[in-house]
């Protein structure tokens, strides 16, 4: 198997990446909002233009990962040890994989636009479970971590993304109703 840890991006690179892959994923909901906002509440034409919409729609999700990755991180690595910096950085380019999936997965919001967040607050978190799942399979084969310690990995991993998509899919069904 490859090591994808081997050859690593800087933290502020691969950090901007993630931040772009919210900022995708998330643009047609934020675009929705925009524009409802801005005709509800008189916004200036140019705040409610894409351009914003795509930049403001990654800034909560991707604060709430970075936060909570950042301390949940510090928790396993007092737990478990191990090169949880090879773990962390292929969890991030797991989240970049999962965000351009659902991107052009949300294509499908162009013909359904009235289901933007419905969608939004049920498949992004199945998604991007399932891409967080398949790359802790591949970590734990690469032995990142020692075997008998990778359980706990697992858990506080798993409930750190449970959290934030828990979080974000709050969000988004007061968003929606709102």
């Amino acid at each position: 198997m490859i090591n994808i840890a081997k050859k690593k991006l800087p933290k502020a690179a691969l950090s901007v990446l993630v931040y772009l892959s919210y900022c995708a994923t998330s643009f047609f909901v934020m675009r929705g909002s925009m524009a409802y906002y801005g005709q509800y509440y008189g916004l200036p034409k140019w705040f409610t233009n894409d351009i914003w919409s795509f930049f403001l729609g990654g800034l909560v999700p991707f604060a709430l990962y970075e936060l909570i990755s950042v301390f949940g991180f510090k928790m396993i690595w007092a737990r478990a040890g191990g090169d949880l910096a090879s773990v962390k950085y292929g969890l991030g380019l797991t989240v970049i994989a999962a965000n351009v999936f659902l991107a052009l997965f949300k294509l499908i919001y162009l013909a359904i636009p009235l289901y933007a967040s419905i969608i939004n607050v049920i498949i992004d978190p199945v998604i991007t479970l399932a891409f967080v799942a398949l790359y802790l399979l591949y970590a734990f084969k690469q032995e990142y971590v020692e075997k008998s310690r990778f359980r706990i990995v697992l858990t506080q991993v798993m409930n750190i993304f449970l959290a934030v998509y828990g979080v974000l899919a709050l969000l988004n069904i007061v968003l929606a109703v709102a």
